[in-house]
Parts: C-alpha cells; sequence; structure tokens
C-alpha cells in the first residue's frame, strides 16, 4: 500500500484483524494466482487490502468488510485523502483493489453477499501528469557530498546507484551487496525489469566510493541484500517500498541545501541520469574526456528500453529553446 501500508500497518494488530475477513484475502489472492496475475499485481493488492484491514480493525470496530455500509467505505475513501493525504491516482487504486476483493465474494457461492455497495463510492477524477523534476549533476553532488558528510552511506550508494544506472525502483531493490566488494566490477547482479528483462546495472566511480562506506559501515551479516533496515540481530532486507521512502527522506535533504522544495523521487533519477548523459553533463562524461554526451541510440541500452522512442520520451523537450534560439527570441 505504498506509503499509506507501511506507516499504518502493524504486525501485532494484524493478528488481531478480523479472521473472517483474512480468509477472504487468502481466497482472493487464491483466485488471482489461478488467473495467473503477475507476482508483482498480486502483492500489490495483497498490500492495498491489508490496509484496508488494519482500517476496520481501528476504525470500523473490526468488523467483517462483508458487513460494511456505503457509509463506511466513504469513510475510508477520505481517510485516504485526508489523513493520509494519497494522490488521486493512488486513492483510486487502493479503492479498486477494495471493489475488486468484494466483487468476488459476490460471485463467490462461498460468501453470502450479493450487495456491493462499493462499487457506489466513486473514484477521484484523475490529476495532470506531475511535471519530472530533472536533477543537475552538479545538484546530484553536493547532495551526495552532504550524504557523506552525515554519515548515511546507504542514501548515498542508493542515490549514486540510481543516478549512474538509471534503474527502476523494483531493479534497485533486487540488487545484491556482492559485486560492491570488487573494485574492479562496474555492474550489479542481474535484476528483473519490466517485461520480464533480466540484465545487470552499471555503475561508475561515484557510486563505488560511496558503496565501500556503506558496506564498512553496515559490518558483517549474513544478508545477501544491498540494502537492509534495523540493525544487529534486528536488520533485514529492505524492499521497493521502503527505496520509495528513502528516496523521500533524500529529497529533505536537498530541500534544505537548496533552500526551496524540489519536487523528486525516484523515477526522477531515471530521467536524471538519461538527461546528463544526453547533454553530457554527467560526471562519468568528465570523467571519460567527452566533451558531448552520448547519443540515443546508446542511452537506449543503460535504460534497456526496446524502443528508442522509448527513451526519447525520459529526456527533456528543448524544442521551445531551440525555436527562441533560432529567431533569437525569448519564450516564456
Amino acid at each position: 500500500m505504498g506509503n499509506v501500508y507501511n506507516n499504518f500497518f502493524d504486525k501485532e494488530i494484524w493478528k488481531e484483524v478480523n479472521n473472517e475477513n483474512k480468509e477472504l484475502l487468502k481466497d482472493f489472492i487464491l483466485e488471482l494466482k489461478q488467473n495467473k496475475k503477475s507476482s508483482g499485481t498480486i502483492y500489490q493488492y495483497e498490500k492495498d487490502i491489508m490496509g484496508l484491514y488494519i482500517y476496520i480493525y481501528r476504525c470500523l470496530t473490526n468488523r467483517s468488510i462483508l458487513d460494511l455500509t456505503k457509509k463506511d467505505f466513504r469513510g475510508y475513501s477520505l481517510y485516504l485523502t485526508g489523513e493520509c493525504g494519497v494522490s488521486n491516482a493512488r486513492h483510486n487504486r487502493l479503492l479498486s483493489s477494495m471493489r475488486s476483493l468484494l466483487t468476488f465474494a459476490e460471485n463467490e457461492d462461498d460468501y453470502e453477499y450479493d450487495n456491493n455497495v462499493s462499487k457506489k463510492v466513486k473514484g477521484l477524477e484523475k490529476e495532470p501528469v506531475r511535471e519530472i523534476f530533472f536533477l543537475t549533476d552538479d545538484q546530484v553532488m553536493k547532495l551526495k557530498a552532504e550524504l557523506i558528510r552525515r554519515e548515511l552511506y546507504q542514501y548515498a550508494t542508493l542515490l549514486m546507484l540510481a543516478y549512474d544506472s538509471a534503474g527502476r525502483k523494483a531493479e534497485l531493490a533486487g540488487v545484491k551487496k556482492q559485486s560492491f566488494y570488487d573494485e574492479n566490477k562496474s555492474n550489479t547482479n542481474k535484476v528483473t525489469g519490466k517485461r520480464r528483462k533480466v540484465f545487470s546495472l552499471v555503475y561508475f566511480s561515484g557510486t563505488k566510493e560511496c558503496a565501500k562506506l556503506w558496506l564498512d559501515q553496515r559490518g558483517e551479516d549474513n544478508l545477501d541484500a544491498m540494502w537492509i533496515i534495523g540493525k544487529g540481530d534486528h536488520k533485514r532486507e529492505a524492499d521497493k517500498e521502503n527505496i520509495y521512502d528513502w528516496f523521500m527522506n533524500i529529497r529533505d535533504i536537498l530541500t534544505e541545501i537548496e533552500g526551496k522544495e524540489i519536487e523528486f523521487n525516484v523515477h526522477s533519477m531515471r530521467h536524471s541520469c538519461l538527461q546528463n548523459l544526453s547533454d553530457g553533463s554527467h560526471y562519468i562524461c568528465r570523467e571519460l574526456g567527452m566533451g558531448t554526451g552520448f547519443p540515443i541510440e546508446k542511452l537506449k541500452l543503460i535504460a534497456n528500453h526496446s524502443d528508442i522512442s522509448t527513451t526519447s520520451h525520459y529526456l527533456k523537450d528543448n524544442s521551445v529553446d531551440e525555436l527562441a534560439e533560432m529567431f533569437n527570441i525569448k519564450i516564456v
């Protein structure tokens, strides 16, 4: 359930959640598996609904979800937008998971449920697509230096690996620590990307510098994952939702440095990497002595795209600036 799930979920409370609700979720997940839904889709449904069940426990006296009214579901909708402050898109996805669960119950003979009132709770209008924020190489380097100064070495390594590799959140989450012990290596283990593509993420000197600091700070443990949460005997592997949250913390630090709010997230690093490699401002271009950046045909390789047109969508649209330069005019 993204941030909502992580902030609201409580393992101890989950033990007390209505068993009838838990059984319904188990049956629903089994149905999804039989319908050959992807593991990612199933994971998202499960986390969405687990978060909903915690809400029901805390706010609706742990009743069966099959006994809830339209007013109850409307209250959940208001909770998501009010207390949790989720985006319209996430709100609609969470409600969609809820409706899918109850539609399943409505269609199953095992459940005496024939009035899925959750369908009457309307979704929210789609928000305008948020403008992608491109970080400059200078901003990334200042942020890296500040994270190192604060001894936030895991954050610094994650930032630089995202900037070097253009890795997506799920791809970054799949990185193991082993390759970073070998100074001669510049690629991670194989990770799984979109459409089940399997490949390594590449990284350069900035990532290597931070990774050494992070692994020295982390010390010995039996976990293979590069990213962990907890300390001592309580260490465990971090997941992609932790990575999302960490980038929100990293964003706050950059906001402190810049003195203004910087609206970037983990996906912005993918755009920033490709853009800065394209125009030659990425630090690796300077290290290689390149006067210009890489052509789009090369960027396609690091982005692991099948088509150049997809890669082009990750770069800035400079058409307005080029038009202004053509006629020596200012366009605002």
